[in-house]
């Protein structure tokens, strides 16, 4: 896959992670839930924490050195990224590139993440996360079976 590939699908998922904050942001207030499926709804919530929440509550030094952190995790994807020679490396790379990108914007202009995806069932209410959160999770989740399991299998079968 071309340098110029992976620039412009990085730019497409980004892009699709910021319309969806935008127009949730324009269509809920905060806290504010709508109910689309029997087990998903919108809900509006602002994470300053990582994943699930974590580490909500650092104040403004933890922020920033949260933010500081994850630019620099970014910087070291945007390496792996450019540098990944596979198709199947490039594109779980991308994944995970493009879903802190879409994190990171939101870090830089709100001072937070906009989560709003919420799944719910039989009374179980899953974290809220947003389309970058998706983004970093199957990113991660392919990145462990094509690199660790599947050549771990194919290691032992020849």
């Amino acid at each position: 896959m071309s340098t110029f590939s992976k620039i412009i699908l990085i730019l497409i998922l980004v892009f699709i992670d910021q319309i969806s904050k935008y127009w949730i942001l324009s269509f809920l207030e905060l806290g504010e839930s709508f109910n689309l499926l029997p087990f998903l709804d919108l809900t509006l919530i602002f994470n300053s924490g990582i994943a699930f929440g974590l580490l909500d509550n650092l104040g403004n030094l933890g922020s920033w050195l949260l933010y500081l952190l994850v630019s620099g995790i970014i910087i070291y994807f945007t390496y792996l990224t450019l540098k990944a020679e596979s198709m199947t490396e490039s594109l779980i790379m991308l994944l995970i590139l493009s879903g802190g990108l879409g994190n990171v914007i939101d870090r830089t202009i709100y001072g937070y993440v906009v989560d709003f995806i919420h799944f719910n069932f039989n009374g179980y209410s899953f974290y809220v996360f947003n389309f970058a959160d998706s983004l970093i999770t199957i990113g991660a989740i392919l990145y462990i079976w094509f690199f660790f399991i599947r050549n771990k299998d194919e290691t032992i079968t020849s």
